[in-house]
């Protein structure tokens, strides 16, 4: 019952270093952006960026400050 306990606590733990790690970008339109003309519209891009792709955690809130300047909506992935 120890051991449970413990390992119960580790797995919290490893969650919540866990959060933040990644997230979850979408466009608010068309995939497509452009002038085709009769090009069907597919909805929302949506990419998972994480963090462990970047050298260090400041490229990375660049990077993900730069695709919101661009209109995209970026949020946690932790529930996902």
């Amino acid at each position: 019952m120890k051991n449970l306990k413990l390992l119960l606590i580790i797995a919290i733990a490893f969650a919540f270093t866990a959060c933040n790690k990644c997230k979850e970008c979408k466009t608010n339109g068309n995939y497509y952006i452009g002038s085709y003309e009769n090009m069907p519209d597919y909805g929302a891009e949506i990419r998972e960026i994480c963090s462990d792709n970047f050298e260090s955690k400041k490229d990375f809130n660049n990077y993900i400050d730069a695709k919101e300047d661009d209109g995209w909506d970026c949020k946690s992935d932790f529930w996902n």
